[in-house]
């Protein structure tokens, strides 16, 4: 997914001569790759806890999490000066899966156990940029803002055979911060950006930070 980024950011580059960037709107969209920092351990202890709740020891287990995903998102953005830009945008953060298989027994009888949780989250965000130019058409650019976000999780647990599943949402703010390159010929605009969403969910969502890692196309009016 890294290869494919840094490829599409060399092709939309190699356009049209280069100038600096004053003031002006501005829209565009990404795509990349995220990276949700899952505490499978955690995870794992929570679940364990839940089901000797309710008299059953887990046994035998290994746990397993799927982090990374595909993102994406639209933005629209005004710049105020060549230091200072502001952007809302809506993304997509991806999802997320973490897996616990082992067996599980009541003291009398065992049967195995399988247990899956689903998570993902996506929503509109705001932020500011400041951005300072290096080289002709070259930029590099920090950000801070708030990310209003949307969560989804589902739970599934089979324990031998026997199926049952249940879903929830949340909705939360966050705070996101990252850092980015960019390089601008004619109106058009090419970036590499790196983000962080933090704390995103919640207990009942799975709370975790979020990595993106996105090449930006943008246009300028």
């Amino acid at each position: 997914m890294r290869r494919i980024v840094a490829v599409a950011g060399a092709a939309l580059l190699a356009a049209v001569p280069a100038h600096a960037v004053d003031r002006g709107f501005y829209a565009g969209l990404d795509f990349g790759q995220s990276s949700h920092d899952l505490d499978a351990s955690g995870l794992s202890r929570q679940l364990d806890s839940a089901l000797g709740d309710l008299g059953l020891t887990v046994s035998s287990a290994s746990s397993d999490t799927s982090e990374d995903g595909f993102t994406y998102g639209v933005l629209v953005g005004y710049q105020f000066r060549p230091y200072l830009a502001v952007e809302a945008a809506y993304v997509d953060l991806g999802d997320a899966e973490f897996k616990r298989n082992g067996t599980v027994s009541n003291g009398v009888t065992s049967g195995d156990l399988r247990a899956q949780l689903t998570t993902e989250s996506s929503g509109p965000s705001l932020s500011a940029l400041g951005i300072l130019p290096f080289m002709k058409g070259w930029e590099v650019h920090a950000r801070a803002g708030v990310y209003f976000s949307s969560n989804d999780a589902t739970a599934r647990l089979t324990i031998d055979g026997v199926d049952d599943s249940t879903s929830d949402s949340s909705n939360s703010t966050e705070f996101l911060w990252g850092a980015g390159i960019g390089y601008t010929r004619g109106n058009y605009t090419g970036r590499l950006d790196y983000q962080q969403y933090t704390d995103v969910g919640d207990s009942s969502t799975l709370e975790a930070n979020i990595d993106r890692l996105t090449f930006v196309a943008i246009v300028r009016f």
